[in-house]
């Protein structure tokens, strides 16, 4: 593993308690909050505003899969039994940690990334031919992604 030598850390200052909704936890489609994890050239997405809330943010399955120069990649090329079965191990601590929290009475929100093929909600992006290609083509349908898929 290579050493990490541009990083900062800082230590958080204790606050107020925010007025969010404190029976109520955000969970956010890792992009939402980091766009560096976006696939490059993809536009960006409208800024999330999590000030007061409860936020859990989602690990970047296709980031953690296939790294940061990854290509435009659609769900019918994710959906192999490999990237359902990651997608369920680094989500599975998180799981945990949701089901008890929704045990104590919280509810949970999750807010997946619109046309993901992996953090959709209610639209994803498939199509894609395999194979070398001078341009992708692929197309939005309603459905989850993967991940949100194996969430769900």
């Amino acid at each position: 593993m290579k050493k990490l030598e541009n990083y900062e850390c800082s230590y958080v200052f204790e606050k107020p308690a925010a007025c969010g909704d404190k029976d109520e936890v955000l969970v956010i489609g890792h992009c939402l909050l980091n766009p560096l994890a976006r696939v490059k050239g993809v536009k960006p997405v409208q800024p999330i505003d999590t000030q007061g809330a409860n936020v859990i943010q989602l690990p970047c399955p296709e980031a953690m899969f296939f790294g940061m120069r990854r290509r435009e990649i659609t769900k019918d090329q994710l959906d192999h039994p490999a990237y359902r079965r990651f997608c369920r191990e680094i989500f599975t601590h998180l799981a945990d940690l949701l089901e008890d929290l929704a045990a104590g009475g919280v509810k949970i929100k999750i807010l997946g990334v619109p046309k993901s093929p992996s953090c959709g909600v209610e639209i994803t992006s498939v199509g894609g031919e395999p194979g070398k290609v001078k341009e992708f083509h692929h197309r939005h349908e309603k459905g989850p992604g993967v991940f949100m898929e194996e969430i769900i």
